[in-house]
């Protein structure tokens, strides 16, 4: 065994000790800030503590077993590192200071041979390595970046549709993400909104926002599926702040309802995500007589976002994320027939049309909201491995899963529009892993002005007249759309 290499650094953040702590201490973080790590996992569940344990994995080409051996919060983090190239014992402690947080890390590695030799060969390469990490821990900490806002950049290859195609898949996730910023942004008191929260999306959505203190509300329509998911995210993240709202959100009765109740509660709400979602084959109809692409798609959201436009104003800085799907680009808004009754229906294109209209209500709600701090963007998962794709398109499924994203990564730009810092300078944007993306990628596909505001009107109709009761107003909700 070579002799022990010490290293000892130290930098300090305009950031308060609780941020400071809360993001440097889940080491799954360390791939966002160190230069030298391609990947980080934690292995245990829970939220970081004594015995927590993570897997890292070095842009060199060998991984490191973490253990969290001591734990302080907001004081210190002890842990033993164990990997094929070295031993170590790293001790990360945190002050605060008047400006911010001071934070020092005391590394005490024990390298096997090869690294031993290298290391008496050029002494000054684990101190660059050490000092390289924590200049990037301190960037992430203070949290100045500038998000991109030109979609021009990726129209070529939009509209080219392999290309395009191609990042819909995990390897177009991993290619955008060596661009990526780290997000150290806390959440903590900030009210969450968040529906279809019960799997895919919406689930790996909550557990992420959870873990980065949101006072999190988590709607849907299965009252046992949302209870059983409350407590695993708590259980989690750590996080108690996190409660269940039942609502079936096809039906209009159900979302004024619950709009109802959040607007009791009277919370600002920091953030509204509208991700409930299905597609139907062959074609439906609620009991209220709405057709259901429609209606848990296109007239559920925009119900939901106008009437929680109060606590949205309220919180100051809020935010509106629109989930949609790539399929838009097919699809064009058919506004004289909003609920699919002309022709031969396809549960496919009903879905996209109706993403399509979510995009146009993107771009109106932030246009008109952007003077009051709401910030109104949507975003495309690309092609995630959900229980919706597995029962609504079991073939597209069984040709394409070893193309699949996780449902987690199909979720980041969903938290990184909620959460990141520099989210909150652009608005209006149609968003793919982290970056924004044309709405349109063909002429044949847009829509008129006039389109756009008969949409609108279309859709404020029902606003105005409140819930549908299908007995009384069937046909007059028909003659809509």
């Amino acid at each position: 065994m070579s002799r022990e290499i010490v290293l000892d650094e130290t930098i300090s953040v305009p950031r308060s000790l609780r941020d400071c702590f809360a993001y440097v201490a889940d080491f799954a973080h360390v791939e966002e800030w160190d230069p030298g790590v391609r990947s980080a996992e934690r292995l245990t569940p829970g939220p970081p503590r004594t015995g927590s344990e993570y897997r890292v994995v070095m842009k060199a080409g060998f991984s490191l077993h973490y253990t969290v051996v001591e734990f302080e919060p907001q004081v210190r983090v002890l842990m033993d590192v164990r990997s094929s190239v070295f031993d170590a014992r790293e001790e990360i402690l945190f002050d605060a200071t008047d400006e911010g947080t001071r934070i020092r890390y005391i590394a005490r590695f024990r390298p096997r041979a090869l690294l031993g030799i290298a290391a008496r060969m050029a002494p000054g390469m684990m101190d660059a390595v050490g000092k390289s990490a924590m200049r990037g821990l301190r960037r992430a900490l203070q949290d100045a970046y500038t998000a991109p806002s030109d979609p021009s950049r990726h129209e070529r290859c939009d509209r080219l549709v392999l290309p395009g195609m191609f990042g819909f898949t995990r390897f177009g996730y991993r290619k955008a993400k060596r661009r990526w910023k780290p997000v150290s942004a806390r959440l903590d008191g900030r009210h969450i909104v968040l529906t279809g929260a019960t799997s895919g999306i919406g689930l790996a959505a909550a557990h992420t926002l959870a873990a980065m203190g949101a006072d999190l509300t988590l709607a849907g329509r299965d009252g046992s599926k949302l209870a059983a998911v409350v407590d695993a995210v708590r259980s989690s993240s750590g996080n108690a702040s996190v409660r269940a709202e039942t609502a079936d959100l096809a039906l209009m009765a159900d979302v004024n309802a619950l709009a109802d109740r959040l607007l009791s509660q009277g919370r600002p709400i920091a953030a509204l995500i509208n991700n409930a979602g299905a597609l139907f084959n062959p074609r439906q109809e609620t009991e209220e007589g709405l057709e259901k692409s429609f209606a848990l798609l296109l007239l559920g959201p925009f119900i939901l976002t106008e009437r929680l436009h109060p606590l949205l104003a309220q919180a100051g800085s809020a935010r509106v994320v629109n989930v949609l799907s790539g399929g838009m680009y097919t699809q064009r808004l058919r506004v004289r027939d909003l609920q699919n009754t002309r022709g031969t229906y396809s549960g496919s294109a009903a879905y996209a049309r109706a993403k399509r209209g979510l995009m146009i209500l993107t771009e109106e709600w932030a246009a008109r909201w952007r003077a009051e701090g709401i910030v109104v963007n949507a975003m495309h998962p690309g092609w995630a491995d959900t229980p919706g794709v597995e029962s609504a398109l079991p073939a597209f499924r069984r040709l394409t899963r070893p193309l699949l994203r996780s449902p987690a990564e199909g979720a980041d730009t969903v938290v990184w529009l909620a959460a990141a810092t520099e989210a909150a300078q652009v608005s209006g944007l149609f968003w793919l892993d982290r970056e924004p993306h044309p709405s349109h990628i063909s002429d044949k596909t847009r829509e008129s002005g006039e389109d756009r505001a008969a949409l609108l009107a279309a859709l404020e109709g029902f606003l105005t007249e409140g819930p549908v009761h299908p007995d009384t107003q069937r046909r007059g909700r028909r003659s809509k759309g």
